[in-house]
């Protein structure tokens, strides 16, 4: 696991206000929300919720590295962009930061057919590749939850959107798993 501290270098809130900080985005509020509840600025809220993203994104990405002999690959749409991602085990792996590359032929076979929403895939070890097995149609939980979590940020900067969605896919693969203790071993 990677060491990441966060570092306090104006000393405006004192270890209890952080502890109250990640509590708030351990459940998932707003800035704004998290601000009426623990009396802090909605900005410097927003400066913290950004380093612990920014923690969740350097760990998502350097723990991702299985090679599973299957999985599907899907997508969603989100702002007009399709995302594409790995799904094996009821763990979401983002394409982008999948270690295997997948032919462009199946991303786009996939998009063109409106009937179906997955590709199931087969690993060739020898290659290092993957090959395709077929297509079906699948439930996208994914997209529902993501696309009904983001709702309520109400406008996110487009540079961070990427942030929130590989936030949104670590909260969905750790829906079970407590954010807070995670958190405040590590930061506190």
């Amino acid at each position: 696991m990677i060491s990441f501290k966060a570092q306090n270098k104006y000393k405006k809130i004192d270890k209890n206000s952080f502890t109250n900080i990640c509590k708030c985005f351990s459940e998932d509020l707003t800035a704004s929300e998290a601000s009426t509840k623990i009396d802090i600025s909605r900005v410097t809220i927003n400066k913290y919720y950004k380093i612990l993203r920014n923690y969740i994104n350097l760990y998502y990405c350097h723990t991702l590295n299985s090679s599973p002999k299957y999985c599907y690959l899907k997508y969603f749409n989100f702002n007009k962009n399709m995302i594409f991602y790995i799904e094996h085990n009821s763990e979401i792996i983002l394409l982008n930061d999948f270690r295997y590359s997948i032919q462009e032929e199946i991303k786009k076979s996939l998009l063109n057919n409106r009937k179906i929403n997955c590709a199931k895939l087969l690993l060739n070890e020898n290659k290092n590749t993957y090959l395709l097995l077929g297509y079906m149609n699948k439930k996208n939980s994914l997209n529902t939850y993501i696309s009904e979590r983001l709702k309520k940020f109400r406008g996110i900067n487009k540079n961070n959107i990427n942030t929130h969605i590989k936030e949104s896919i670590f909260r969905f693969n750790n829906k079970n798993t407590p954010i807070f203790s995670n958190l405040s071993s590590l930061f506190i």
